[in-house]
């Protein structure tokens, strides 16, 4: 598996630097690596996941446009944090990807790769629509700067964030999109959000970010959030219509995905045990909250909670 995963790196990393160093000449270094890294590792670990449970590998056109997507990724972002673009003139490139020679090197290669997506993906309607929903999603999280915002309000704005985003990526993929499937996505989007939420609590509280991690007193309520994602994702890998053996591989590699989360919980529940078991993000320091998943005994912790969830 590891010989695998190492050829699989090593052939993206090449793919991906093909495909997006010619568009992206006019850009910063760092600009530049942050669109390659995006588009090595959403292909590397979201593609060939989806590869693993429909038991067949990623076809050339799949490749361009999944790694088109997570160049767009890092643009996306980007835009959507530029003054200089209206929400509406964003609605409006999603909805019709005009080529503008006027446009600024990001927006241009945003929309050469937008292009280059859609004729390499059998989904086109379905994709544009998830665009639109994507962006309404980044919209919506700008609320997370209101204090006034209710746990039920956060729930929706980090699942929608992060699974429409997934659904988006699975269109990529040729095969036909069920529902059941389609709900799969969604609900796997929606917990790698809130694992990243927990895993940056520490840079949200400090930018006033309001996150289902931030706003909560009581780690264990936090975690019962988590397992519940987890077990309804248990749930939907179970009905979709792939191979029971491509299900239980595709199964081991979520479980080492949602194990992240568990182990940065962990860290949580110790650090709130400093004031009575009660979580007070605002006394602790970096150090007690960031979890750093290159310690050693956290990459045992992982291999231990990655064990427990298969069995769930």
């Amino acid at each position: 598996m590891i010989s695998k995963f190492r050829a699989e790196l090593k052939y993206q990393t090449l793919f991906a630097k093909e495909l997006l160093q010619p568009l992206c000449v006019r850009l910063s270094e760092t600009e530049r690596n942050r669109i390659y890294k995006y588009g090595l590792y959403v292909p590397l670990f979201i593609g060939e996941s989806f590869a693993v449970l429909r038991g067949a590998e990623i076809s050339e056109k799949e490749r361009v446009a999944i790694t088109c997507l997570g160049g767009m990724t890092a643009l996306f972002d980007d835009l959507f944090d530029e003054n200089n673009y209206s929400d509406r003139f964003i609605r409006n490139l999603l909805a019709n990807p005009v080529k503008d020679s006027a446009n600024s090197p990001q927006l241009t290669i945003l929309v050469e790769l937008y292009h280059l997506f859609l004729s390499n993906t059998v989904h086109q309607t379905n994709a544009k629509a998830l665009m639109q929903k994507v962006f309404d999603a980044q919209v919506a999280s700008r609320l997370q700067t209101n204090a006034q915002l209710t746990q039920a309000e956060l729930e929706t704005i980090t699942y929608n964030k992060g699974g429409f985003t997934m659904q988006l990526y699975r269109t990529a993929f040729e095969n036909k999109i069920y529902e059941n499937e389609d709900a799969l996505f969604y609900q796997l989007g929606a917990i790698g959000q809130l694992e990243n939420d927990i895993f940056d609590v520490y840079e949200d509280n400090r930018a006033g970010i309001k996150t289902l991690a931030t706003i909560t007193n009581d780690i264990y309520q936090l975690e019962s959030i988590y397992r519940n994602l987890h077990a309804e994702i248990w749930k939907g890998i179970d009905i979709i219509h792939f191979k029971n053996a491509d299900k239980e591989n595709f199964r081991r590699i979520c479980s080492l995905i949602i194990a992240r989360g568990y182990v940065a919980i962990l860290q949580l529940k110790m650090v709130s045990k400093k004031t009575s078991g009660i979580f007070k993000i605002a006394d602790y320091s970096r150090k007690d909250v960031i979890c750093d998943m290159e310690k050693p005994l956290n990459r045992i912790k992982l291999l231990h909670y990655a064990a427990s969830c298969i069995k769930k």
